[in-house]
């Protein structure tokens, strides 16, 4: 793995929690096991050969202690290959394709049919009030690989960006209504402010003083107001 450190911060910081890579079949070479569960590591190799052999997307995990040039990526496996969750350091010169997850709107006719009414609803409202809204997790797994992802069990993850505290807020208040008039439809997703910190958005909507926020490198506490200011920040740069 020593040549990771040949990157800089800068190209690290183009990587976002959630995004989907793509690597090249070479990469498996050059990859290292990073967990969670215990596993003989040519065994998680071949795992990994297997899924970058059919050209299936990773997920961008968190970053702490990454070594520089090196991303943490997920696997999440289908149920029908064990459901198993598992973790890469991959050398970033080795991704081949990277994106975000695909946006609700575009996946909405792919979606179980007793979340599509829902989901039709929280398209509109997203972009009624522009916020950008991309699906992640096992959906945006399914979408890239058409396997067999979505489980009765499953929620859809999707990672809300306002643009501002008023459009967070708004989306909070549609989110809650979409509960009722839909319960059938589990909206599991997160919001994301200007400082790159994602909250639940049940959390949000509850208005805790304190909120569990992830970012790119760390889970932490802070406050309502630390959180809301980043919206603040940016409404009066743009002023």
């Amino acid at each position: 793995m020593s040549a990771c450190w040949a990157m800089h911060d800068t190209v690290m910081g183009s990587f976002n929690r959630h995004d989907l890579v793509w690597l090249k079949l070479d990469a498996v070479k050059h990859a290292e096991y990073a967990g969670p569960a215990l596993m003989e590591p040519l065994r998680a190799l071949s795992l990994l050969h297997r899924w970058v052999l059919g050209n299936y997307p990773l997920i961008v995990a968190r970053q702490n202690d990454v070594p520089q040039g090196c991303l943490r990526v997920g696997l999440a496996e289908p149920a029908s290959w064990g459901k198993r969750r598992l973790a890469y350091l991959v050398n970033v010169d080795n991704i081949e394709r990277h994106q975000p997850g695909p946006l609700l709107g575009d996946v909405v006719q792919r979606l179980p049919q007793p979340w599509q009414a829902g989901a039709s609803a929280l398209a509109a409202s997203v972009e009624e009030l522009d916020v950008s809204a991309h699906v992640y997790g096992s959906t945006a797994i399914e979408v890239f690989t058409s396997l067999p992802c979505i489980t009765a069990n499953s929620d859809l993850d999707v990672l809300f960006k306002p643009a501002d505290w008023a459009a967070a807020k708004a989306l909070c208040a549609r989110l809650n209504q979409l509960r009722l008039t839909h319960p059938e439809f589990k909206v599991d997703g997160e919001v994301l402010n200007p400082a790159g910190d994602a909250v639940h958005w049940l959390e949000l909507s509850q208005q805790r003083i304190q909120l569990l926020v992830k970012s790119n490198q760390v889970v932490r506490l802070i406050d309502l107001d630390e959180y809301q200011s980043a919206f603040h920040r940016v409404e009066r740069s743009a002023a």
